[in-house]
């Protein structure tokens, strides 16, 4: 038996017991996806009155756990997320789930700011050197944190269930010797297929295709404008993703030669036809978000296309990403990262896409280009790290331009029901005044 065998036979416990391991004070980091360890955490919530003063942190799940909707569950655990999609997202409303406020490349820091202390992750058995591989959801921040000396308990759940990624053992790979808890419980892989695009999602493509050329690299995120962007690549060669995020459109892409390269973190919207092709194809490059979410790593990458979306944006380019309003709805994510460091990088470009408008419940149209943002919003860009806006209805270029120029532009994007309100709502201000709209037309 060698001697990383021996620890993980000295050191295999039940989930049961690894779960008495968190105690009061404890700063657990919980990983992404489903790699978040849900069967741990239901075993500390059957158990809830045994803690208190427990911080659990983590990065989107893709799993219910009793936590989250568990309004009790408050008085013994205190629940944080990088992210929110739906799950994140209900638990917030009922009060239970706090969202952190940093992007993604600030994560570490988050997470080490509150006293992270121990970690419990779903990992990929060893191999035969006793490696157990972080896999595409922990690739991202587990070699990270778990490496940190500041982590004191680190609980790995050996998972079957978990996709195994290419790399360096050392950055992509935890060593069994590492971990302080060893438990074995497997989980079924989860399929996540790609929405489909909508018309707006085509519209808003239409009008970014033109700008995007054979041997760019590509930054965009899953959902239906990532879509239409990638399948408008079918006549294109040599595009490298560089990404925070991959999905399945791309593995085909690459196999059709497209695509030369992907680089990315994690995936996106996924299926088992995607999770087999990173496991034998070596143009698929996972890797930690130190490198894809770093700004000093993106201005690096030349010819960066970043494509990011966004819920609002004013007539001075300040956009909120992150919230409707005062309510958190996604994530910082690494949507300023990219977006700033496409304009650092040499040839780099950036667009931010909205919808023009929204209904809200009553049935009512309003629109998200606005001459001001309302009191409250939650600004995740500004104004001055904006290349070009994309809407529907056109593509504003607001790159070193004047607030006359800029407000000009994206009043021209603005659904043209909205455009006069806008204009005459924007020279009720100092900023520009009626007589600056002499010549311009406006439809």
């Amino acid at each position: 038996m060698t001697e990383w065998e021996e620890h993980y036979k000295n050191h295999l416990t039940t989930i049961e017991e690894a779960a008495k391991a968190i105690s009061a004070g404890d700063v657990v980091w919980l990983g992404s996806g489903f790699q978040v360890p849900c069967a741990l955490l239901d075993e500390m919530h059957s158990h809830m009155e045994n803690y208190h003063d427990v911080t659990l942190m983590y990065n989107v799940t893709t799993v219910p756990f009793n936590i989250l909707f568990d309004k009790d569950s408050k008085r013994h655990f205190r629940l944080i997320s990088f992210f929110n999609l739906p799950l994140e997202r209900m638990s917030g409303e009922m009060g239970i789930l706090e969202y952190h406020s940093c992007g993604y490349d600030q994560l570490v820091e988050g997470f080490f700011e509150y006293g992270g202390n121990a970690a419990a992750i779903q990992i990929c058995p060893p191999d035969e050197d006793g490696y157990c591989n972080a896999g595409i959801y922990g690739v991202g921040t587990a070699s990270q944190i778990l490496s940190d000396p500041k982590i004191k308990k680190r609980i790995g759940i050996m998972d079957k269930g978990q996709v195994p990624v290419h790399g360096d053992p050392g950055i992509v790979s935890i060593h069994v010797s590492q971990f302080d808890y060893i438990v074995e419980h497997d989980t079924v892989l989860q399929e996540i297929p790609a929405p489909r695009p909508t018309e707006v999602d085509k519209k808003i493509a239409s009008y970014i295709m033109p700008y995007i050329k054979e041997g760019d690299k590509i930054q965009i995120g899953f959902g239906g404008l990532g879509e239409e962007i990638l399948a408008n690549l079918n006549e294109m060669k040599d595009i490298e993703i560089f990404s925070e995020v991959a999905c399945d459109t791309m593995a085909r892409l690459c196999e059709e030669g497209v695509i030369s390269s992907i680089t990315a973190t994690s995936p996106g919207a996924c299926t088992r036809k995607f999770y087999d092709f990173i496991g034998k194809d070596p143009r698929v490059n996972f890797v930690p978000s130190s490198i894809t979410v770093n700004l000093l790593e993106i201005m690096k990458q030349e010819n960066l296309v970043a494509i990011n979306a966004t819920f609002m944006v004013d007539l001075l380019g300040q956009a909120c990403s992150e919230a409707q309003g005062l309510t958190p709805y996604s994530g910082a994510g690494g949507s300023f990262v990219y977006i700033y460091g496409a304009m650092l990088a040499k040839g780099g470009r950036s667009f931010l896409c909205l919808r023009s408008t929204y209904t809200d419940k009553k049935g009512v149209l309003h629109s998200n280009i606005v001459p001001w943002l309302p009191e409250g919003s939650i600004v995740t860009t500004p104004k001055n790290y904006q290349m070009y806006i994309v809407s529907e209805y056109g593509l504003a270029d607001v790159y070193l331009k004047t607030i006359k120029d800029r407000i000009r532009a994206l009043i021209k994007i603005a659904h043209p029901d909205f455009r006069m309100e806008l204009k005459e709502k924007i020279c009720t201000t100092s900023l520009i005044e009626e007589k600056d709209f002499e010549g311009f037309k406006m439809f």
